[in-house]
């Protein structure tokens, strides 16, 4: 019988070498994740973590590098779901009392447990409490604003006007108030544009080249999508939704330029 004994030892060596590196927990990274997890956690982790591990599973799988669950964690050597065990809710040794609640939304424990969000004003959202905005608001940092009208969120946030005036998503000029088709001015950087009233009493900066055909008519700025204005007393025969941030440095003033047929800054028949 002896004599089997190197053959056998031979094949025990060999079955073991085949777990070790054959086991994706004891295969190259996993090896070592295992190991030292299992041995910084553990006062005795051979029999507890260590070798459960080299078969995939215990609590290096369960709760530890290897696990797929992010709310398993190891609390005072064993492994806990946080995401509904009440004596260790959230994180290992937090109590809540009742039932675990979800930290990512939950209104009373955002984030942990107790911090609670303003009923009114607020929501947990991913586990913080951000601005609740209502319909027709924007959250734009800590605030809800409208982007309408806000002159320092024109259209989207952090679009401030430098004119401190916002309508319908666009920034107005008031230099521009009262100008018409016969009386435009150039405005706008290296004066690209020309100035145009609005409906509101109010002026913005229009891109004269802008044909009439096509433009949607209209009464007001309300009548118009978010980031165009309702201009009157164009060149067009109309009131005219137009956008408001077309104007470019390279472009001439579009009442001195000629066109095939009106525009916003020229009408067809001017010379």
């Amino acid at each position: 019988m002896f004599k089997f004994l190197p053959v056998l030892l031979f094949a025990f060596i060999g079955n073991v070498f085949a777990q070790s590196y054959g086991n994706p927990g004891y295969g190259g990274n996993g090896n070592s994740q295992c190991a030292k997890w299992c041995n910084d956690n553990f006062r005795h982790p051979g029999k507890t973590c260590t070798s459960p591990a080299a078969k995939g599973k215990g609590p290096c799988y369960d709760c530890g590098p290897r696990s797929t669950n992010r709310a398993k964690k190891l609390c005072r050597g064993v492994c806990k779901d946080t995401s509904s065990d009440n004596a260790n809710c959230g994180k290992c040794g937090e109590s809540c009392k009742g039932k675990c609640p979800d930290y990512l939304t939950d209104m009373s424990n955002c984030g942990e447990c107790g911090r609670a969000c303003e009923k009114d004003t607020e929501k947990c959202q991913a586990g913080s409490c951000v601005p609740n905005c209502s319909a027709g608001k924007t959250q734009c940092g800590s605030s809800c604003v409208d982007t309408k009208t806000d002159p320092k969120n024109c259209g989207e946030c952090d679009n401030a006007c430098s004119s401190g005036q916002c309508e319908n998503g666009a920034c107005v000029e008031p230099g521009c108030t009262g100008q018409t088709c016969d009386t435009f001015t150039a405005c706008g950087p290296g004066g690209s544009c020309v100035c145009a009233s609005i409906s509101g009493g109010r002026g913005f900066c229009a891109d004269g080249q802008t044909p009439c055909a096509g433009l949607a008519d209209c009464d007001s700025s309300a009548n118009c999508p978010s980031g165009y204005v309702c201009a009157v007393g164009t060149c067009c025969s109309r009131n005219v939704c137009i956008q408001a941030d077309t104007c470019t440095n390279t472009m001439r003033p579009a009442s001195l330029q000629k066109s095939s047929g009106d525009t916003v800054g020229r009408r067809v028949s001017d010379k």
